[in-house]
């Protein structure tokens, strides 16, 4: 289970570095995550990005 929390917030940081310097505002708004064939469930962007710095 560390491994997937672990790929989550460098997937999550590897999008905020590909953001273009000129946008403003919240560049992730949402994020999902499922496995096949399973239902989705809504992770929190503020406690990803925390974690990450």
């Amino acid at each position: 289970m560390l491994s997937i929390a672990e790929n989550a917030v460098e997937l999550l940081n590897t999008i905020q570095k590909l953001k273009p310097q000129a946008l403003k505002g919240t560049y992730v708004k949402s994020i999902f995550m499922s496995a096949t064939m399973s239902p989705g469930i809504c992770i929190d962007t503020k406690a990803i990005s925390a974690t990450a710095e």
